[in-house]
């Protein structure tokens, strides 16, 4: 087997096995780490595959956890069963959000999208059943505290791996080749017959479920939760820094990145601000010299791919036939929303 081959594969397990072993056999550390891993995988599919930047989705970290911890105090059920309430719940915001941001594009929907997830973090410090600014306490009656790490620890990993599967899968498919086309050109995609609105509302809807899902997971280790932490933009700021240093449009990209992120942040942890100077440094300097990622930028020079996803491409008939999802509108009505 060619050596040079196998190189791109080895680069990335090693990074696999260097990220996990900073956890230092933490449990939580570990958790957080896989977590956000999903999440930047979920944006990555967002802005890197279907061309929608996102500046709010730590509003769907936010409702995800809230809506675990509120259907288990209030219905008292399982917290692992609340999960599903993250889910339903992120469904049910990003479809209402994209109502509300259709007719946004490029930078507008990226400020409308912060701004909404703003006005969240306002509306649930002021909702009493929520608990308002003090945050709520979830009941852990259910929970048995000597496995509680673990089984928190198992669920992140089981998102961690289902969404970076899933996302494989389906960007290995017709779906994914109708995003790219998308993202390249949305009104050459929507004259051949793609679906432009519906290919990008489903993208927006799976992005969200996934950082739900990761929030609900996440606050249920912490059994805590208040809006400044849950609607924090600091979350935010994790995913883009990891996705646009690893490589933005790549599978590979979040894992560079988030081995990058948590090695930076071990590296200063105690130095105060500095870790956030260094981070932004960072950025800027990868924007600047390699606008594609570390990941991307190696994948242009040497042809690094680990996992490939344009096979599916060439075996397609057409953009039209590849997407499977034709409407009887005109092109330019299909160009005219951003979801």
């Amino acid at each position: 087997m060619n050596i040079r081959n196998m190189l791109p594969g080895a680069v990335l397990l090693g990074l696999v096995v260097a990220l996990l072993a900073s956890g230092s056999g933490d449990p939580r550390q570990i958790t957080e780490i896989l977590l956000v891993f999903a999440m930047a995988q979920g944006w990555n599919l967002l802005c890197g595959y279907t061309g929608l930047l996102s500046l709010g989705h730590h509003a769907f970290v936010g409702i995800g956890a809230y809506a675990l911890f509120m259907a288990t105090n209030l219905l008292g059920i399982s917290p692992f069963a609340g999960l599903g309430a993250s889910v339903v719940a992120s469904v049910l915001t990003a479809a209402a959000m994209a109502v509300l941001l259709q007719r946004f594009r490029d930078a507008y929907f990226s400020i409308a999208i912060w701004v909404l997830a703003d006005c969240m973090r306002l509306v649930f410090g002021q909702w009493d059943l929520a608990g308002g600014a003090r945050g709520l306490v979830l009941d852990a009656t259910r929970l048995d505290p000597a496995t509680l790490a673990v089984s928190v620890l198992w669920a992140a990993a089981a998102l961690a791996f289902v969404t970076f599967a899933g996302l494989f899968w389906m960007l290995r498919s017709r779906l994914g080749l109708a995003l790219s086309a998308i993202r390249d050109n949305e009104q050459g995609a929507a004259g051949v017959g793609i679906a432009t609105r519906r290919c990008r509302l489903l993208a927006f809807v799976l992005s969200a479920t996934v950082c739900g899902l990761a929030g609900g997971i996440y606050y249920l280790s912490v059994l805590y939760i208040d809006p400044a932490g849950a609607f924090d933009i600091d979350w935010q700021i994790r995913i883009i820094f990891i996705v646009v240093v690893g490589g933005v449009g790549t599978l590979e990209g979040p894992f560079v990145g988030t081995a990058i992120y948590f090695a930076l942040r071990a590296m200063f942890q105690g130095h105060g601000e500095w870790f956030a100077i260094c981070e932004g440094g960072i950025a800027m300097a990868v924007m600047l010299l390699a606008p594609g990622g570390l990941w991307g930028s190696l994948q242009r020079r040497f042809g690094w791919r680990v996992f490939p996803i344009t096979w599916a491409a060439r075996r397609s008939s057409g953009l039209a036939q590849m997407a499977g999802i034709r409407r009887h509108e005109s092109p330019k009505s299909r160009g005219d929303a951003a979801l």
